[in-house]
This record gives C-alpha cells, sequence and structure tokens, in this order.
C-alpha cells in the first residue's frame, strides 16, 4: 500500500471485544509454539517464527485477518533459512500501536 493512502485510514482496529480477544489468543499461541524473536523497527514490527509445520499456513491466515480488520498497517510474510518473517509497518503516527500491537508476543 502507498504510504499516502495508508496514511489516510484510521489507526483503529475494527474487531469487537470477543473477536479481538480470540484474535490475540491466537496470536498468543502462535507466538508461544514458534516465535523466535521480536525486533522494532523504525517502521514497525519485524517478528522471526521456526518454520515448523504450519506456522507459514497460520501466520498467513492470521495476516490475511488483520489486514481487514487493521488496514492502516502493512503486512507481509516471508519465508527464508527455514524461518518465517513477519513484517509490520506503519506511517509514523502509528509505529507506536503497531509495536504495542506484539509487544507481549515474545
Amino acid at each position: 500500500m502507498e504510504a499516502q493512502e495508508r496514511a489516510t485510514r484510521p489507526i483503529a482496529c475494527t474487531l469487537g471485544a470477543t473477536d479481538f480477544a480470540a484474535r490475540a489468543e491466537r496470536w498468543r499461541r502462535l507466538g508461544a509454539r514458534a516465535a523466535l524473536e521480536r525486533v522494532e523497527t523504525p517502521q514497525g514490527t519485524r517478528v522471526r517464527f521456526r518454520g515448523e509445520p504450519g506456522v507459514e499456513d497460520d501466520l498467513r491466515e492470521l495476516v490475511a485477518l488483520e489486514r481487514t480488520c487493521c488496514a492502516f498497517a502493512d503486512w507481509s510474510v516471508a519465508v527464508a533459512d527455514g524461518e518465517v518473517a513477519l513484517e509490520i509497518s506503519a506511517g509514523a503516527e502509528a509505529v507506536p500501536v503497531v509495536q504495542g500491537m506484539f509487544a507481549g508476543l515474545l
């Protein structure tokens, strides 16, 4: 997504409280199972996961869901060297939100 287009989207999650809690639990379970490292970047957050069976599929499914409720951020998944990497980036105003979303993952 172009930075200018992203900047016009509200910095908000569109999930209700119940759906938000369920989604957070899915992220927590994936993190507990396979997260290796979380690094805050100037644009957001990068998380590395073990490339165990099912991790990439679970991560891609979660990212697809996040793109619909947290459209203010860019979400990407890459596979390399037996690991799966999640990169979330956002405009300057949303960087603290993105970093906060994953602060408890590791």
